[in-house]
């Protein structure tokens, strides 16, 4: 795996310090999904402490702290529940583009995603998709497995169009519990269907974020003189002059692109985060984990 370009060993590094942080995240919420809670349950992995209250379960009564200091406290238990982390993972052809290519810092930071996710206890569901919704990986409650996820993801590629509907259809069609959706994508060709997906999760009890991964030639294309462009999904062409004025329309108009989307996510109660490839996987995982509560800086 050391071998790999997509994961080399700077990648592998900087998953390790991402687990160690997550060994750091508050013991109320897991890395990712928020799934985990400091209640009396069944759970084997020690969170906390409380002082006893009339009508406290006895069973989780501290014994040997009250040998040493005469003070009743319970014992406090990692409580899990059944839902996964769902990273939605856009592999259509546009991801193939980039100064820096945005499927492969999508995929990094899928799995810096699901490594983070798992070190927290939490399963993860790795859906990729472009016209449809590709075979899935499911993964325990284990991070050791980070190494299949690594595999599954340098066997994808970017190719097709983007149907955000029918794969967001499909996994509601499959999910057992709610849990976390993380979508992972340049968000071209989404507009008409971001909203109605975003509603269709939060109407399943699903919290929904979505990261956008921008590359700087989305924002700010170098384009020069006159030029054919083709749409690298739909294949339409255009023929433009790239003067100043169609430059500044077209800033114009990204800005406009990418305040929708945030608008559309706030509507929705989804979570907006930019990704640029310009800002390293790391500190956009981060950044995730703050905007969902989990860490704060």
């Amino acid at each position: 795996m050391a071998d790999s370009k997509l994961f080399d060993d700077d990648f592998l590094g900087r998953l390790q310090r991402l687990g160690l942080i997550a060994k750091r995240l508050p013991a109320a919420s897991s890395a990712v999904g928020q799934r985990r809670s400091r209640r009396l349950g069944d759970g084997m992995e020690f969170a906390d402490h409380r002082a006893y209250s009339p009508g406290d379960d006895l069973r989780f009564l501290d014994w040997p702290y009250y040998a040493r200091m005469e003070r009743l406290l319970l014992r406090l238990f990692h409580e899990h529940s059944e839902g996964a982390v769902t990273l939605l993972l856009d592999c259509s052809r546009s991801m193939g583009l980039g100064e820096v290519c945005k499927f492969d810092y999508a995929r990094r930071t899928a799995a810096a995603l699901a490594y983070v996710a798992m070190a927290g206890l939490d399963k993860v569901n790795i859906l990729p998709f472009a016209e449809t919704l590709a075979q899935p990986l499911r993964t325990g409650r284990d991070r050791a497995r980070i190494v299949q996820v690594l595999e599954f993801l340098e066997t994808l590629a970017a190719a097709g169009r983007t149907n955000l509907r029918s794969a967001v259809d499909a996994f509601l069609r499959r999910q057992d519990d709610t849990g976390t959706v993380i979508l992972i994508s340049d968000l071209l060709e989404t507009e008409d269907d971001l909203s109605d997906c975003l509603a269709e999760l939060r109407q399943r009890k699903n919290f929904a974020m979505a990261l956008h991964v921008i590359d700087r030639c989305d924002a700010q294309p170098a384009l020069t003189q006159a030029i054919q462009l083709e749409s690298v999904e739909t294949r339409r062409r255009l023929d433009v002059v790239a003067g100043e004025a169609v430059l500044a329309s077209y800033a114009q108009r990204w800005q406009e692109f990418v305040r929708g989307l945030e608008k559309t996510c706030l509507a929705r109660g989804a979570v907006y985060l930019p990704a640029p490839t310009s800002l390293p996987f790391d500190r956009l995982v981060l950044r995730t984990l703050q905007a969902a509560g989990a860490l704060q800086f």
